[in-house]
């Protein structure tokens, strides 16, 4: 307790950082659009974040078991051309007069390919994995483009109208699917022997060896991961949009590593970590929708969320330094 109460006031503001932050930006948006607080508005604020929320989950993932090192740590810059190539097979699949599970499972498929084509660059080739994911990004960027022709592909299910617009308890269906796989993938992280092995790897991968953790398949697994998550993101995006847009990854790749790295401001340790991630895609999500609502110009909240990834990164660089 003494030691609690020795502590300066900077020290919890900094702590609590995000947490303030978010409350700080819903105050605002709320004074200057009374209606931000609807209850409609706040359900739509859910359904805004739920593709960039899960697609940041499985990057999340890999920055955990990757480690913090700025140029070797874990990363996947594909991630988000991942999952529109992964929209892109459904969409022409499903024009093509094929069911929808059918085009979710060839999906499925090539997104764990390319996730296992990343982890074994990674994990065999020691390659560095910055470069393995830009360089897979490129490849993927190529490959929406020759399934779609570059052109929009319209997607129509009654399974994806269905997502779109039904809801359960006044929360449109995404929202929920959003939820869900926050706590699936909270749990898998916070609760189960193999989120705490890669967190031990993570942060020492030589002790994680020497403790018996076979490293080599728990890194890949995250990569694995992520490309599953990917997929469920592309399928709600089809169903949001009720088609696929050419570029769609390219535009969200900023905001995905927005999310992941704020996920580190709503954390104790300061590290990348789920619940973090879950909060951090819904302050994204308010900061879309307030500036929206306000009519701030699209160069402003670029802006914004540049000046956000800064100050994330030096606060948790500054409480890293602190620790050791």
């Amino acid at each position: 307790m003494d030691n609690k109460e020795k502590r300066p006031l900077s020290s919890i503001v900094i702590q609590y950082s995000g947490y303030i932050a978010f409350l700080g930006v819903v105050i605002l948006f709320t004074m200057k659009a009374p209606v931000f607080l609807n209850p409609k508005n706040i359900s739509n604020i859910f359904l805004q974040s739920s593709v960039l929320g899960i697609v940041s989950f499985g990057l999340t993932g890999i920055f955990i078991g990757g480690g913090d090192h700025v140029i070797r740590g874990g990363t996947d810059l594909s991630i988000t051309s991942n999952m529109a190539v992964s929209a892109a097979i459904v969409a022409v699949m499903l024009n093509n007069g094929y069911h929808l599970l059918l085009g979710i499972g060839l999906a499925l498929i090539v997104s764990l390919a390319i996730g296992a084509i990343n982890a074994f660059a990674v994990v065999k080739l020691k390659m560095i994995p910055l470069l393995v994911t830009i360089c897979m990004m490129y490849i993927l960027q190529g490959v929406e483009k020759l399934i779609t022709n570059n052109k929009v592909i319209p997607a129509n299910s009654a399974i994806l109208s269905f997502i779109a617009n039904e809801e359960i308890l006044f929360a449109p269906i995404a929202a929920w699917i959003f939820v869900i796989v926050a706590l699936l993938v909270y749990l898998l992280y916070n609760s189960c022997s193999y989120g705490n092995h890669v967190s031990a790897i993570g942060g020492n991968e030589l002790a994680a060896r020497a403790s018996g953790i076979n490293v080599s398949l728990i890194v890949a697994s995250t990569y694995l991961l992520a490309g599953v998550l990917a997929v469920i993101s592309g399928i709600l995006i089809l169903a949001r949009l009720s088609s696929l847009t050419p570029g769609v990854g390219d535009l969200m790749l900023f905001d995905v590593m927005l999310v992941s790295y704020l996920g580190a401001v709503f954390s104790k340790r300061f590290r990348p970590n789920i619940p973090g991630t879950f909060f951090g895609a819904l302050f994204v999500g308010v900061l879309t929708n307030g500036f929206t609502m306000i009519n701030v110009p699209s160069y402003w909240v670029y802006a914004i969320k540049g000046a956000l990834i800064l100050i994330t990164v030096s606060i948790t660089t500054m409480q890293r330094r602190r620790v050791l």
